[in-house]
């Protein structure tokens, strides 16, 4: 027995995020999208101004977050890199150390507020401190709505088997933490449990030799950051059918530089973005779309035929991130038989505002536009878990 019906002035829709009009929603008792009806939108779209009209987008993914440190925000303003979150002396792994359960907790919980409020229904986080720390998230999740991968990450060879258990997947540091006493036993667990690791990989630096390695033992199924990444690697990556999640904000933060868009487009590598370090950037992946974008007009400028749509930029979000992370059978889309995650934006804002509004350019105006005070409801399963007041 179906429990709900949602209805929207429009909606992007499918895997293809095709826009529609008159969209709604019905949702069973599991929080499934049961069955899904829409019309065509004529191509001038101006009428939507009238009457509250309001946009339905499939829930964002946030690909990769540490929301631990939130506690401990701005700490790293003008810092480096290292000086910050390089385990295990960096300055945030001594603060978590240091910091009560309490105070990590309840920075957690008001971070899966602000991705709420900015239409994010689940993130992947990469959770520092072995067991106690997935255990530490997983108590901070308790009663709060959002749909959340955990990453765990080992401290040392005895908590391995325990993290890939415990754990979503492993979210690696480095591929330094991958040895050669612990390689066949990591191998083991990974298949044996069928988890993915995901790795921290170029951020800073290149290493010719941890990439050789990563590359030859293919235990990574995700690479995080690569900013400093060549085109044998990406073209190593293409390859090997490798995942890549861009966390260029963070990046830019940092001083590390910019990630390698350009060639990565060329390579149609699938990308999707995560926000990063709580404490560096806030849980905006509409700020992470501009930001990409931008970098790509200033690297891709030697290259015209290189073009970065706002609809490709939308799926890095959404299905790109499901797919990354292979939960595309239940995220990533307003779909049948997927959960019923989704956000409504109001479209009256004053920033929407456009002369000519219509099917080609509304895109644009969504990603280029959109603020968090447009976001007036998130659902998660087709309850309402957020609302602008």
């Amino acid at each position: 027995m179906h429990k709900t019906l949602i209805h929207s002035s429009y909606g992007l829709i499918g895997e293809n995020l095709d826009l529609k009009k008159d969209v709604s929603l019905e949702i069973d008792n599991e929080g499934k999208i049961a069955n899904v009806t829409f019309d065509d939108p004529e191509k001038n779209l101006q009428p939507l101004k009238l009457n509250h009209s309001t946009l339905m987008i499939p829930g964002l993914i946030n690909s990769h977050v540490h929301i631990g440190d939130s506690f401990a925000k701005e700490i790293g303003f003008n810092r480096e890199l290292s000086e910050i979150v390089a385990p295990p002396f960096g300055l945030k792994h001594k603060l978590l150390r240091q910091t009560s359960e309490e105070v990590i907790i309840a920075g957690i919980k008001n971070a899966i507020l602000e991705m709420l409020s900015n239409g994010i229904t689940c993130f992947v986080d990469f959770r520092e401190g072995g067991v106690d720390g997935v255990n530490l998230l997983r108590k901070a999740l308790d009663k709060m709505s959002i749909n959340c991968l955990i990453y765990g990450r080992f401290m040392d060879e005895s908590e391995i088997e325990y993290i890939f258990e415990l754990a979503d997947g492993v979210g690696l540091s480095s591929y330094k933490q991958i040895t050669m006493n612990n390689k066949k036993y990591v191998d083991k667990c990974k298949h044996d449990l069928k988890k993915m690791i995901a790795c921290h990989c170029a951020e800073k630096s290149h290493d010719p030799n941890l990439l050789y390695n990563m590359f030859r033992e293919n235990l990574v199924d995700v690479i995080i950051h690569g900013t400093k990444l060549m085109r044998k690697d990406l073209l190593k990556i293409q390859q090997d059918q490798k995942s890549l999640v861009l966390c260029p904000r963070s990046n830019g933060y940092f001083g590390v530089g910019f990630p390698p868009i350009t060639e990565i487009l060329q390579l149609g590598i699938p990308i999707s973005l995560g926000t990063d370090n709580v404490m560096v950037n806030n849980l905006d992946l509409f700020e992470e779309m501009r930001y990409l974008y931008r970098i790509l007009r200033v690297l891709g400028n030697y290259d015209k035929s290189i073009k970065l749509t706002s609809r490709e930029l939308l799926k890095m979000i959404t299905i790109n991130a499901a797919r990354n992370f292979r939960i595309e059978n239940n995220f990533g889309s307003i779909s049948e038989g997927k959960g019923a995650d989704f956000f409504l934006i109001d479209l009256d804002g004053p920033n929407y505002y456009t002369n000519n509004l219509n099917r080609d350019n509304v895109f644009d105006i969504i990603v280029q536009r959109t603020k968090s005070e447009n976001i007036a409801r998130t659902y998660i399963k087709g309850e309402v878990v957020f609302e602008r007041k």
